[in-house]
């Protein structure tokens, strides 16, 4: 495969994950309130903890989305979704250890359980993101193409 190819693939993957993390906190932005019971069942912490939660989330995954899918700090971008997924599936496994049945809050198909399907759901999200950081980091530090002013 071609750098040229390489490159167009990685560009394109990241407008995809990008769009998909644009999509999930516009829907959380635009369902606020479904959004925060969402938050709000999962009980791991005081009431307002999961406000704030529920406030800032959507806003962080809007503006990370956008900026992965524009080609903005990409890799910055992809660091701070793949924490992002990191840490809802801490949150979906401590849930579902204790045994919890709700809806996971993901933003990208409502009504999605706390399950086997969401933590597989996001473990590739998190493949797909990491790939994608492990991938540019690997070839701005080979050199095998320039690195934009955007990085």
């Amino acid at each position: 495969m071609s750098t040229r190819t390489k490159r167009l693939l990685i560009r394109v993957l990241g407008i995809i994950l990008g769009g998909l993390f644009f999509y999930a906190g516009l829907q959380k932005h635009l369902h606020p309130y479904e959004f925060a019971e969402a938050v709000l069942a999962y009980q791991l912490g005081p009431i307002w903890l999961a406000g704030v939660a529920a406030a800032v989330l959507p806003w962080v995954e809007l503006v990370a989305g956008a900026l992965l899918a524009a080609g903005f700090k990409r890799r910055s971008c992809l660091l701070l979704i793949s924490l992002l997924i990191a840490s809802f599936l801490v949150a979906m496994a401590v849930t579902m250890a204790r045994g919890l049945k709700i809806d996971c809050g993901c933003g990208l198909f409502f009504q999605t359980q706390v399950g086997w399907g969401a933590i597989l759901q996001d473990t590739l999200l998190l493949a797909w993101a990491g790939g994608l950081y492990w991938w540019e980091a690997k070839t701005v530090v080979s050199g095998q193409w320039p690195v934009a002013s955007s990085q």
